[in-house]
């Protein structure tokens, strides 16, 4: 190996051991990946970006942490609400601060129509990532279910600062302002 392509090559190794960032909502990258949504031309490109958020947000840096949000993840999945509602429980007790656990949750209690857990449980992700544009949609559902129109709007808008060419908020919106009519 030349000279240029091993100091190349080191170069690129040290800038990832040293820009390696913890993922979850503290993960470095998503302040960026934030900018690009509000920056994209048009809701397909901005839907890259919000796939590469859902993934940082899933991700625990913990082995453990990562079994449990899997292990729920899969129960949601195979609608397996329950099983799915204990381990996600457990993935909260055990990690405080990992708001895509209370999210998961938040959309358990949600299929199991229990609403208001789940807006608690909305809560406590939008506290620890004001940005979780999930959570946000989920609230908007739920207030709307709940003819809380006025809450779902407001859910809505928030949502929409944050992705801009959002179809299915400016559809909810609609929807909402019409039901002021």
């Amino acid at each position: 190996m030349n000279k240029k392509i091993f100091i190349i090559v080191l170069f690129i190794i040290n800038f990832f051991y040293y820009t390696a960032v913890s993922a979850d909502q503290t993960d470095q990258r998503l302040d960026t990946l934030f900018l690009n949504i509000k920056d994209s031309p048009n809701e397909l490109v901005s839907s890259v970006h919000i796939a590469r958020i859902w993934k940082i947000w899933g991700e625990t840096n913990e082995a453990y942490s990562q079994s449990l949000y899997n292990l729920g993840d899969k129960l949601l999945k195979q609608k397996q609400y329950e099983q799915s509602l204990v381990v996600f429980s457990k993935l909260i007790l055990d990690k405080p601060n990992f708001a895509e656990g209370w999210n998961k949750r938040a959309t358990l209690y949600f299929l199991m129509g229990n609403f208001n857990k789940s807006i608690l449980d909305i809560n406590k992700t939008l506290t620890l990532e004001p940005r979780h544009f999930g959570a946000l949609d989920g609230l908007g559902q739920i207030q709307f279910k709940l003819n809380n129109f006025q809450g779902s709007i407001e859910a809505y808008e928030e949502l929409l600062q944050i992705i801009p060419h959002s179809s299915n908020a400016k559809k909810m919106l609609k929807l909402m302002n019409a039901q002021f009519i």
